[in-house]
Protein backbone atom coordinates (compact mmCIF):
# COMPACT_ATOMS: atom_id res chain seq x y z
CA UNK A 1 0.00 0.00 0.00
CA UNK A 2 1.32 3.41 -0.88
CA UNK A 3 1.88 5.74 2.03
CA UNK A 4 0.35 9.19 2.19
CA UNK A 5 -3.07 10.65 1.71
CA UNK A 6 -5.38 10.13 -1.20
CA UNK A 7 -7.03 13.40 -2.22
CA UNK A 8 -8.49 14.82 -5.40
CA UNK A 9 -8.84 18.35 -4.08
CA UNK A 10 -12.52 17.88 -3.27
CA UNK A 11 -12.32 14.95 -0.87
CA UNK A 12 -10.71 15.03 2.53
CA UNK A 13 -7.50 13.02 2.77
CA UNK A 14 -8.21 9.49 3.97
CA UNK A 15 -6.66 8.41 7.23
CA UNK A 16 -4.16 5.58 7.08
CA UNK A 17 -6.43 3.06 8.81
CA UNK A 18 -9.15 3.86 6.24
CA UNK A 19 -6.69 3.06 3.46
CA UNK A 20 -6.00 -0.30 5.12
CA UNK A 21 -9.75 -1.00 5.30
CA UNK A 22 -10.06 -0.25 1.58
CA UNK A 23 -7.05 -2.43 0.84
CA UNK A 24 -8.50 -5.45 2.67
CA UNK A 25 -12.00 -5.02 1.23
CA UNK A 26 -10.59 -4.79 -2.28
CA UNK A 27 -8.62 -7.99 -1.66
CA UNK A 28 -11.88 -9.72 -0.71
CA UNK A 29 -13.78 -8.25 -3.68
CA UNK A 30 -11.06 -9.30 -6.13
CA UNK A 31 -10.88 -12.84 -4.78
CA UNK A 32 -7.39 -12.55 -3.32
CA UNK A 33 -8.99 -13.22 0.06
CA UNK A 34 -11.86 -15.68 0.48
CA UNK A 35 -14.34 -16.31 3.33
CA UNK A 36 -12.52 -18.36 5.96
CA UNK A 37 -9.03 -17.16 4.96
CA UNK A 38 -6.78 -16.13 7.83
CA UNK A 39 -5.09 -12.74 7.60
CA UNK A 40 -1.39 -12.48 8.40
CA UNK A 41 -0.52 -11.49 11.99
CA UNK A 42 -0.75 -7.78 12.80
CA UNK A 43 3.01 -7.36 12.87
CA UNK A 44 3.36 -8.89 9.38
CA UNK A 45 0.48 -6.82 8.00
CA UNK A 46 2.01 -3.66 9.42
CA UNK A 47 5.38 -4.45 7.88
CA UNK A 48 3.97 -5.32 4.44
CA UNK A 49 1.73 -2.25 4.34
CA UNK A 50 4.35 0.13 5.71
CA UNK A 51 2.23 1.29 8.65
CA UNK A 52 2.29 0.99 12.42
CA UNK A 53 0.81 -2.00 14.23
CA UNK A 54 -1.75 0.13 16.18
CA UNK A 55 -3.00 1.50 12.84
CA UNK A 56 -3.51 -2.04 11.54
CA UNK A 57 -5.29 -2.97 14.78
CA UNK A 58 -7.63 0.00 14.40
CA UNK A 59 -8.52 -0.99 10.83
CA UNK A 60 -9.16 -4.61 11.83
CA UNK A 61 -11.49 -3.54 14.66
CA UNK A 62 -13.55 -1.47 12.23
CA UNK A 63 -13.79 -4.39 9.80
CA UNK A 64 -14.90 -6.67 12.62
CA UNK A 65 -17.60 -4.18 13.57
CA UNK A 66 -18.73 -4.22 9.93
CA UNK A 67 -18.95 -8.05 10.01
CA UNK A 68 -16.23 -8.33 7.37
CA UNK A 69 -13.71 -10.00 9.67
CA UNK A 70 -13.90 -12.10 12.83
CA UNK A 71 -11.27 -12.95 15.42
CA UNK A 72 -10.66 -15.94 17.66
CA UNK A 73 -8.05 -16.84 20.25
CA UNK A 74 -6.09 -19.98 20.98
CA UNK A 75 -3.59 -22.08 19.01
CA UNK A 76 -5.73 -22.00 15.86
CA UNK A 77 -6.93 -18.43 16.41
CA UNK A 78 -6.34 -15.29 14.43
CA UNK A 79 -8.25 -12.85 12.25
CA UNK A 80 -10.34 -14.41 9.49
CA UNK A 81 -12.47 -13.23 6.60
CA UNK A 82 -16.02 -13.75 7.78
CA UNK A 83 -18.36 -15.85 5.63
CA UNK A 84 -20.58 -13.46 3.70
CA UNK A 85 -24.30 -13.89 4.29
CA UNK A 86 -27.39 -11.73 4.47
CA UNK A 87 -27.87 -12.23 8.20
CA UNK A 88 -24.54 -10.58 9.04
CA UNK A 89 -25.29 -7.58 6.84
CA UNK A 90 -28.81 -7.36 8.28
CA UNK A 91 -27.39 -7.35 11.82
CA UNK A 92 -25.09 -4.47 10.94
CA UNK A 93 -27.95 -2.50 9.40
CA UNK A 94 -30.12 -3.29 12.42
CA UNK A 95 -27.49 -1.92 14.80
CA UNK A 96 -27.32 1.30 12.79
CA UNK A 97 -31.11 1.69 12.56
CA UNK A 98 -31.53 1.00 16.29
CA UNK A 99 -28.94 3.61 17.14
CA UNK A 100 -30.75 6.20 15.01
CA UNK A 101 -33.99 5.39 16.84
CA UNK A 102 -32.29 5.60 20.24
CA UNK A 103 -30.86 9.06 19.57
CA UNK A 104 -34.15 10.19 17.98
CA UNK A 105 -32.64 10.72 14.55
CA UNK A 106 -35.27 8.35 13.16
CA UNK A 107 -38.95 8.16 14.04
CA UNK A 108 -41.28 5.18 14.25
CA UNK A 109 -43.29 6.67 11.40
CA UNK A 110 -40.19 6.83 9.18
CA UNK A 111 -39.33 3.24 10.07
CA UNK A 112 -42.82 2.06 9.13
CA UNK A 113 -42.87 4.08 5.92
CA UNK A 114 -39.66 2.33 4.89
CA UNK A 115 -41.16 -1.00 5.92
CA UNK A 116 -44.18 -0.39 3.71
CA UNK A 117 -42.03 0.67 0.77
CA UNK A 118 -40.23 -2.68 0.99
CA UNK A 119 -42.80 -5.21 2.22
CA UNK A 120 -45.81 -4.23 0.14
CA UNK A 121 -43.94 -4.84 -3.16
CA UNK A 122 -42.39 -8.01 -1.68
CA UNK A 123 -45.86 -9.44 -1.04
CA UNK A 124 -46.80 -8.76 -4.66
CA UNK A 125 -43.62 -10.37 -5.96
CA UNK A 126 -44.16 -13.38 -3.70
CA UNK A 127 -47.64 -13.84 -5.17
CA UNK A 128 -46.11 -14.09 -8.64
CA UNK A 129 -43.01 -16.14 -7.82
CA UNK A 130 -43.98 -18.38 -4.89
CA UNK A 131 -43.38 -22.10 -5.08
CA UNK A 132 -45.31 -24.98 -3.52
CA UNK A 133 -42.55 -25.17 -0.91
CA UNK A 134 -43.06 -21.49 -0.02
CA UNK A 135 -46.80 -22.09 0.38
CA UNK A 136 -46.19 -25.13 2.58
CA UNK A 137 -43.90 -23.13 4.87
CA UNK A 138 -46.41 -20.27 5.13
CA UNK A 139 -49.22 -22.71 5.95
CA UNK A 140 -47.10 -24.33 8.64
CA UNK A 141 -46.30 -20.96 10.21
CA UNK A 142 -49.97 -19.93 10.29
CA UNK A 143 -51.01 -23.24 11.85
CA UNK A 144 -48.27 -23.20 14.50
CA UNK A 145 -49.01 -19.58 15.42
CA UNK A 146 -52.42 -20.66 16.74
CA UNK A 147 -50.70 -22.24 19.74
CA UNK A 148 -48.27 -19.46 20.59
CA UNK A 149 -48.95 -16.91 23.29
CA UNK A 150 -49.16 -13.26 22.34
CA UNK A 151 -45.77 -12.19 23.66
CA UNK A 152 -44.01 -14.90 21.66
CA UNK A 153 -46.21 -14.41 18.61
CA UNK A 154 -46.24 -10.73 17.79
CA UNK A 155 -42.51 -9.93 17.49
CA UNK A 156 -41.97 -13.06 15.37
CA UNK A 157 -40.67 -12.36 11.88
CA UNK A 158 -40.85 -15.86 10.36
CA UNK A 159 -44.01 -15.23 8.30
CA UNK A 160 -42.62 -12.03 6.80
CA UNK A 161 -39.20 -13.56 6.19
CA UNK A 162 -40.79 -16.42 4.26
CA UNK A 163 -42.72 -13.98 2.07
CA UNK A 164 -39.51 -12.05 1.40
CA UNK A 165 -37.72 -15.26 0.40
CA UNK A 166 -40.63 -16.17 -1.87
CA UNK A 167 -40.17 -12.86 -3.71
CA UNK A 168 -36.76 -14.08 -4.94
CA UNK A 169 -35.26 -10.61 -4.41
CA UNK A 170 -32.34 -11.02 -2.05
CA UNK A 171 -31.52 -7.33 -1.65
CA UNK A 172 -35.06 -6.32 -0.68
CA UNK A 173 -35.20 -9.34 1.61
CA UNK A 174 -32.02 -8.14 3.28
CA UNK A 175 -33.47 -4.69 3.94
CA UNK A 176 -36.69 -6.26 5.19
CA UNK A 177 -34.79 -8.50 7.62
CA UNK A 178 -32.82 -5.57 9.06
CA UNK A 179 -36.01 -3.59 9.69
CA UNK A 180 -37.82 -6.55 11.23
CA UNK A 181 -34.88 -7.36 13.48
CA UNK A 182 -34.97 -3.76 14.67
CA UNK A 183 -38.71 -3.98 15.34
CA UNK A 184 -38.23 -7.25 17.24
CA UNK A 185 -35.64 -5.56 19.45
CA UNK A 186 -38.08 -2.68 20.02
CA UNK A 187 -40.82 -5.12 21.03
CA UNK A 188 -38.64 -6.38 23.87
CA UNK A 189 -38.63 -2.89 25.41
CA UNK A 190 -42.39 -2.31 25.27
CA UNK A 191 -45.66 -3.76 26.44
CA UNK A 192 -47.71 -4.12 23.27
CA UNK A 193 -51.52 -3.98 23.15
CA UNK A 194 -53.17 -7.33 22.38
CA UNK A 195 -53.64 -7.80 18.63
CA UNK A 196 -52.84 -11.45 17.96
CA UNK A 197 -56.19 -12.46 16.48
CA UNK A 198 -56.34 -9.48 14.12
CA UNK A 199 -52.78 -10.13 13.00
CA UNK A 200 -53.45 -13.84 12.43
CA UNK A 201 -56.54 -13.07 10.35
CA UNK A 202 -54.51 -10.67 8.22
CA UNK A 203 -51.74 -13.24 7.79
CA UNK A 204 -54.31 -15.68 6.41
CA UNK A 205 -55.60 -13.09 3.94
CA UNK A 206 -52.06 -12.37 2.74
CA UNK A 207 -51.39 -16.09 2.41
CA UNK A 208 -54.59 -16.68 0.42
CA UNK A 209 -53.73 -13.85 -1.99
CA UNK A 210 -50.25 -15.32 -2.50
CA UNK A 211 -51.79 -18.78 -2.95
CA UNK A 212 -54.10 -17.38 -5.67
CA UNK A 213 -51.16 -15.47 -7.21
CA UNK A 214 -53.16 -12.25 -6.90
CA UNK A 215 -50.43 -9.63 -6.84
CA UNK A 216 -52.69 -6.61 -6.25
CA UNK A 217 -54.61 -8.29 -3.43
CA UNK A 218 -51.41 -9.48 -1.73
CA UNK A 219 -50.06 -5.94 -1.80
CA UNK A 220 -53.33 -4.52 -0.42
CA UNK A 221 -53.57 -7.00 2.45
CA UNK A 222 -49.91 -6.45 3.37
CA UNK A 223 -50.48 -2.69 3.43
CA UNK A 224 -53.46 -3.15 5.76
CA UNK A 225 -51.44 -5.48 7.97
CA UNK A 226 -48.56 -3.03 8.29
CA UNK A 227 -50.97 -0.21 9.18
CA UNK A 228 -52.42 -2.34 11.97
CA UNK A 229 -48.94 -3.19 13.25
CA UNK A 230 -47.97 0.48 13.20
CA UNK A 231 -50.94 1.33 15.44
CA UNK A 232 -49.93 -1.45 17.84
CA UNK A 233 -46.41 -0.07 18.24
CA UNK A 234 -47.69 3.50 18.42
CA UNK A 235 -49.80 2.56 21.42
CA UNK A 236 -47.05 0.53 23.10
CA UNK A 237 -45.94 1.48 26.60
CA UNK A 238 -42.27 1.27 27.65
CA UNK A 239 -41.73 -1.64 30.05
CA UNK A 240 -39.87 0.60 32.48
CA UNK A 241 -43.01 2.73 32.86
CA UNK A 242 -45.20 -0.28 33.61
CA UNK A 243 -42.59 -1.65 36.03
CA UNK A 244 -42.51 1.66 37.91
CA UNK A 245 -46.30 1.76 38.03
CA UNK A 246 -46.36 -1.77 39.44
CA UNK A 247 -43.86 -0.80 42.12
CA UNK A 248 -45.96 2.21 43.09
CA UNK A 249 -49.09 0.06 43.42
CA UNK A 250 -47.17 -2.50 45.46
CA UNK A 251 -45.85 0.26 47.69
CA UNK A 252 -49.34 1.64 48.26
CA UNK A 253 -50.59 -1.80 49.22
CA UNK A 254 -47.70 -2.50 51.54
Amino acid sequence: MAKGSVSDGARKPRKTYEQIITHIREAISSGKLHPGDRLPPEVDLARSLGVSRPTVREALKVLEALNVLESSTGPTGGTFVKPLDGAGVADYLMDSISLLLDVQELTLEELWTARGAIEVPLAGMAALKRTEQDLAVLRGIIESDEYRDFHAYFPDITFHTTIAEASRNRLLSLFMLSIHTTIKALAERYVLPEAKQVSQDQHRLIYEAILDQDEALARRHMKEHLQMAYEVYREAVPKKDTDEATKEVSGDNA
